[in-house]
């Protein structure tokens, strides 16, 4: 495993196009081994060194190894290991990152649970992926039980996120200030502590890279959340494509507010964590006043946030009492991603005078090829739908909806991508997988995108949201990343109301900026600043007020939730 080069000539990049301080070639500076290796590898480098700190409380690499260690080592005394699938129903905490880890050395794969699931939700889950093990945190210990109960789970292994946080810490979450300790809850369960504490006497497998290191499943925003299968090799290849687009080295260090049970949220504070060797600042949820303190207090040089968070932290009635500028000592940029609500260059040049660091949208990806397939690095345009380059070993094309066959640059199709890091498959579902992956490792996303001719990619939303107007096929997300450029608009969703000869026309759902809120003649304005930049059949009808927009636990805005508010015949 360890004798292979650190770097391969298939994972170099030619094109012009590509950043000039942005290696050309992906690397794996410690060869290519599973991401546990390297929480080992890099305690033994720097084993004082901070690895991940916790509301107050900082473990150390050697901290973090010693756990990781104990959880494998109690997985293995279990009787666990290859072929047993571990479910993590937890917010960001350490305790994610070790049994993650810990799980994945004693040769078990690991499935993250969204932790505002409800039993229904949480029970298919384990029970489609097979899981023996689900841990989990003790406010959720009953949805827990009561789902395990409907699967095949034997062991719950219970934890209270304040057993590695410091009590005192004056940002302290509502989930860790107000969560009932492990001793009051458990019962047949066990304790996280005692997984920590037990005998370690047992011997550990050799982990290889072709194993099955995750089932990661799909958001269920079109159907229900399918477990796309990952190796050890896919999650090695994506974080190292991370750390090296991103720019992170030791020095840094990454605020995690995004969550970790999101395979990009995983990807960049949990995949990617021991490749460098940083440390991780971790927040259980997003919270203004945490982010702005953490920033302050840890000297913060990279984070990735929505732009609705970056909004309002700009308008943060105390932002003047934080010193922010951290941000901006290692790289000059902060990654965003729109999750509809577009960035604009109004606010990335005022998150640059609070930080000295413009904002850049993230780039692309998703749950099936383990996110990051294009990147932004060093470029800082604010271009509605503009999601960057194709990262290393990375190929996109625009295909034909119908006839499947490469579009042009400039034309609107699907997007279709090879990585190395394509899912297996989708678990237990060989028709879904031969739907979407073809012979020659080509996965079809259902996105709609264009490619420019340097190679940039564009986003314009998913094609099972594409609408027909008078015949013609319209992308709600393509009006949408339009007319949000008009300066009475804070959000926008576009949707399909019933028209009796067009079939469907558009109307323009939209939260209007503040000042804005209560202009006469809205609809007017916006309906002629459509027509002066859409085609006729793209304009929108009508314009709707609205306060606001349901959303997803990752922050984008919940388009089937809200569609679902809607009177019958709208899509």
């Amino acid at each position: 495993m360890n004798d292979l080069p650190p770097s391969d000539e298939r994972f170099e990049v030619t094109r012009e196009s590509w950043p000039d301080d942005l290696p050309r070639r992906l690397s794996f500076p410690d060869g290519r081994r599973p991401i546990h290796e390297l929480v080992r590898l890099r305690a033994r480098e720097q084993p004082t060194a901070p690895a991940v700190t916790f509301y107050g409380r900082t473990l150390t690499w050697s901290d973090l190894e010693a756990a990781v260690d104990a959880f494998a080592k109690s997985m293995r005394a279990r009787e666990y290991g290859t072929g047993d699938v571990c479910g993590l129903f937890l917010q960001n905490s350490p305790q994610f990152l070790i049994a993650y880890y810990g799980a994945q050395r004693a040769g078990m794969t690991i499935t993250p649970i969204n932790p505002q699931f409800k039993t229904p939700a949480v029970a298919r889950q384990l029970d489609d992926s097979g899981a023996s093990v689900v841990v989990v945190h003790t406010d959720s210990l009953d949805i827990a039980r009561k789902a395990s109960a409907n699967a095949n789970v034997d062991d719950i292994v219970v934890t209270a996120y304040g057993d590695f946080a410091d009590d005192d810490d004056t940002n302290l979450a509502s989930v860790v200030a107000d969560e009932s300790p492990v001793e009051a809850v458990v019962e047949d369960d066990i304790p996280f502590e005692r997984v920590l504490e037990e005998d370690r006497s047992v011997e550990l497998p050799d982990v290889a890279l072709d194993d099955t290191a995750l089932l990661q499943y799909t958001g269920g925003t079109t159907g229900l959340p399918k477990g796309c299968v990952h190796t050890h090799w896919n999650v090695l290849f994506k974080a190292a494509t991370t750390a090296q687009v991103r720019g992170y080295g030791q020095p840094d260090v990454l605020l995690g507010t995004m969550p970790l049970f999101h395979v990009a949220g995983k990807q960049r504070y949990c995949d990617a964590l021991p490749i460098t060797g940083c440390q991780v600042v971790l927040l259980a949820r997003y919270d203004p006043d945490a982010v702005l303190a953490s920033i302050d207090e840890y000297d913060v040089t990279s984070t990735w946030l929505a732009v609705p968070s970056i909004q309002e932290l700009v308008d943060h009635s105390d932002i003047g009492e934080y010193d922010l500028t951290s941000l901006s000592n290692r790289r000059e940029f902060t990654n965003c991603s729109s999750f509809g609500t577009t960035l604009t260059q109004e606010l990335s040049d005022a998150w640059r005078d609070l930080t000295g660091a413009y904002v850049q949208e993230s780039g692309y990806g998703l749950t099936e090829t383990h996110t990051t397939d294009t990147h932004t690095f060093g470029d800082s345009r604010v271009d509605p739908g503009f999601v960057g380059q194709p990262c290393y070993g990375v190929e996109i094309e625009i295909r034909d909806f119908e006839t499947n066959e490469a579009l042009p640059a400039g034309e609107s199709g699907e997007i279709v991508v090879r990585s190395q890091a394509t899912m297996e498959e989708y678990l237990n579902r060989p028709d879904a997988t031969e739907e979407v992956v073809e012979g020659d490792g080509f996965l079809h996303t259902g996105d709609v995108g264009r490619l420019t001719e340097d190679g940039y990619l564009y986003f314009l939303g998913r094609r099972k949201d594409t609408l027909k107007v008078s015949g013609h096929t319209v992308s709600p997300r393509e009006v949408e990343t339009v007319l949000s450029d008009h300066e009475t608009i804070d959000e926008i969703l576009v949707v399909g109301a019933p028209h009796e000869r067009r079939g469907s026309v558009l109307e323009a759902h939209v939260i209007p900026t503040g000042e804005t809120a209560t202009v006469d003649g809205l609809e007017e304005i916006i309906i002629a600043f459509a027509e002066a930049n859409l085609a006729e059949y793209k304009v929108p009808k009508r314009v709707v007020r609205r306060d606001s927009f349901p959303r997803t636990d990752v922050g984008k805005v919940d388009r089937v939730a809200y569609r679902d508010t809607l009177p019958n015949g709208y899509e």
